[in-house]
């Protein structure tokens, strides 16, 4: 498994789990595992970083 799976795996995991309720974005560690990803495929970290950011957005109105 190179880098840039782990990386992967680790942003999907982490997307998944605040999506279920059971991580906070702070304890998924989804940002940091983009950056490392932003070194090695720019175009995964854009669509990755896409998808979080709507993910947030949801998170946001469903806690108001």
């Amino acid at each position: 498994m190179t880098a840039e799976d782990l990386y992967i795996k680790n942003i999907e995991n982490g997307i998944r789990g605040i999506r279920s309720g059971t991580k906070t974005p702070k304890d998924s560690n989804v940002g940091t595992n983009l950056n490392r990803l932003k070194a090695l495929n720019l175009g995964l970290y854009q669509d990755y970083l896409a998808e979080y950011k709507v993910l947030l957005e949801e998170l946001k109105t469903r806690t108001k």
